[in-house]
């Protein structure tokens, strides 16, 4: 083979490796635990679990009120790029109960991805504030139509509500993961309400988008193909001399 044909080959391989294939990425499990649930406060079970209770029963038949998380996966499911995706739900459980009651909890997810068959993994922190207002009125919150149908309505406030981001790279390709946090009709929560004897959902997602490693432009190649060329010409001017 000829020290053209050289050059050439090694332009060509150098351009393809500028050229990705999409990544088949996949969801393959997403858990949660609360933490830090009223620190110093044994009111609040399930600390360490996806799921909380407090309160004692206000009415007969009644239930504590709870928070609970439950991922989105297993079972693994494909996750495309530059497209939201859904990790899990929060879920509060509202009902009357007596004091003591919920103020402050953290939750941490953990959420494992698969991106080519790498195995990658992203831990979140999130916390909340809990407003159990009065069981009687006058409710704190009357802009809600039905809010205060069944006894004043809680709130939720998503005190801290930004989840980790990463970067992996894999086979030159940077693949950047975003948590982006708990959504609430259709945007980013910062509180909600929910109706007594109801539970509420939120929605945490996230987005994957990716950037190849920075590879030599076609303009690029062609030169450093002409310097590898003038290179030999030199080389052959230096044997004659």
């Amino acid at each position: 083979m000829n020290k053209k044909l050289l050059i050439a080959s090694a332009a060509v391989a150098l351009f393809a490796a500028g050229s990705v294939q999409a990544a088949t990425i996949q969801l393959t499990s997403v858990s949660g635990i609360w933490t830090a649930t009223n620190p110093g406060n044994p009111a609040v079970t399930g600390g360490g679990t996806n799921e909380i209770r407090w309160g004692t029963p206000a009415i007969f038949g009644g239930q504590q009120s709870g928070y609970r998380f439950d991922g989105s996966a297993p079972p693994a499911v494909n996750v495309n790029e530059n497209v939201d995706f859904n990790l899990g739900t929060f879920t509060h459980y509202n009902w009357p109960i007596f004091e003591p009651s919920l103020n402050t909890a953290q939750l941490t997810v953990e959420t494992n991805l698969t991106i080519d068959g790498m195995a990658e993994t992203i831990y979140s922190v999130f916390e909340f504030e809990h407003w159990e207002t009065p069981n009687a009125g006058p409710c704190p919150n009357n802009s809600i139509p039905g809010l205060n149908a069944n006894g004043c309505g809680d709130r939720v406030t998503f005190a801290l509500n930004v989840g980790a981001s990463d970067s992996f790279l894999i086979d030159g390709v940077n693949y950047f993961v975003d948590i982006s946090g708990f959504f609430y009709n259709g945007a980013l929560a910062s509180e909600f309400w929910t109706k007594e004897q109801n539970d509420n959902d939120a929605t945490l997602k996230g987005v994957i988008t990716s950037r190849p490693v920075s590879v030599p432009e076609p303009s690029t190649l062609a030169l450093l193909g002409l310097g590898l060329l003038g290179f030999g010409v030199r080389k052959r001017m230096a044997k004659a001399a």
